[in-house]
């Protein structure tokens, strides 16, 4: 098992101590805030981790439908989202099985989770692209794919052939890519090494630790797909005769 799958599974404290260094100039915030509107909107959201990228939004939303593979990670979501108990409901799901959800969204949203299932799946690769695709826009109206483009590299690119594929799938089947920085910041290159390797690997901590870095840099892609705005386009494209 590589150290973040462990990390996932059994250190919920360390996983929200490394996220909450991600992003420190709210690059995700201000993007999610500026392009899709949460007001009252009902939200299944899909490897909620330890809430981070809930926080995003849950303020304006009604309802949010929470799941997540590990009773681990939720147990800290519910502590990290505790103002908001009132309109979250969690449950533990893989990602393969979101086709036994019942449920139907406004909007879902998944960050860095569905790209671990793609990375994990040798055998079928292409049909679990193609599952995670239907499966959520038979559940949605807009949908929105959070996944890596890199971390401590000079410029965003997918990290291996397998998320490659994932992201190209994305594009062909309607979602529109946005690239954006959630660069990490610690206080000094040492709690950079350390915090960032228990996730990443002992080759990540000593490069930061070797640089003297501070500031990591990471780019993340944004993957978005609205029906309201395909079926505007299938309109214009398609004027009704006479008109």
């Amino acid at each position: 098992m590589s150290k973040m799958f462990d990390v996932y599974q059994n250190f919920s404290d360390l996983y929200d101590e490394l996220v909450n260094h991600e992003d420190y100039e709210s690059n995700l915030y201000k993007f999610l805030s500026s392009k899709i509107q949460w007001e009252n909107k009902v939200v299944g959201e899909f490897g909620i981790g330890t809430g981070r990228v809930t926080k995003n939004y849950i303020d304006k939303a009604q309802k949010l439908y929470a799941y997540d593979n590990s009773q681990h990670m939720i147990d800290k979501a519910k502590e990290n989202l505790s103002k908001w108990a009132d309109k979250i409901e969690y449950e533990v799901l893989d990602n393969s099985k979101i086709n036994s959800i019942e449920n139907t969204f406004d909007v879902i949203i998944e960050g860095w989770s569905f790209g671990h299932l793609v990375v994990q799946d040798d055998v079928n690769r292409n049909q679990t692209i193609q599952y995670l695709i239907s499966e959520t826009k038979k559940r949605a109206k807009e949908i929105i794919f959070i996944e890596t483009l890199g971390t401590n590299v000079e410029l965003p690119n997918p990290p291996g052939e397998n998320l490659s594929q994932f992201y190209h799938a994305l594009v062909e089947a309607g979602f529109k890519e946005h690239i954006i920085q959630t660069d990490y910041k610690f206080s000094n290159c040492e709690e950079a090494g350390n915090i960032m390797g228990a996730f990443f690997g002992d080759s990540m901590k000593n490069d930061i630790i070797q640089k003297q870095l501070n500031v990591i840099k990471e780019f993340t892609g944004i993957w978005i797909y609205s029906k309201r705005k395909f079926n505007l386009r299938i309109q214009r494209n398609n004027p009704v005769s006479g008109k």
